[in-house]
């Protein structure tokens, strides 16, 4: 490989290797972004009914990441909340984060 080939092909490595780690930086800051946003729309609605004791009880029924999200949803629509899926997501992705870990 001559001087000027090799020199491209290391400058496009380096691209490639900023590129992935900006993105690998910009998803790991979207699910912070994602649970902080669930942890204040859980502050503000979901204490208003239990506790946390709810998410570290032994006996507790939530056994998957399935039916953490089936409990968010059915909690948001008897409180009416004004939540998006999106928001429900973000409620899962906190609950999972502090309590469950499934």
């Amino acid at each position: 490989m001559n001087t000027t080939t090799s020199k491209a092909a290391s400058f496009l490595i380096s691209i490639a290797a900023i590129s992935f780690s900006c993105t690998a930086f910009a998803a790991e800051g979207e699910m912070t972004d994602t649970i902080e946003h669930g942890k204040e729309l859980h502050d503000n609605h979901c204490t208003k009914c239990h506790g946390d004791e709810v998410y570290t009880r032994e006996n507790r029924f939530v056994k998957s990441i399935d039916a953490l999200s089936k409990q968010v949803v059915r909690c948001k629509n008897n409180t009416n909340a004004p939540w998006f899926d999106e928001d429900s997501e973000a409620v899962v992705q906190f609950l999972n984060n502090k309590y469950y870990r499934f």
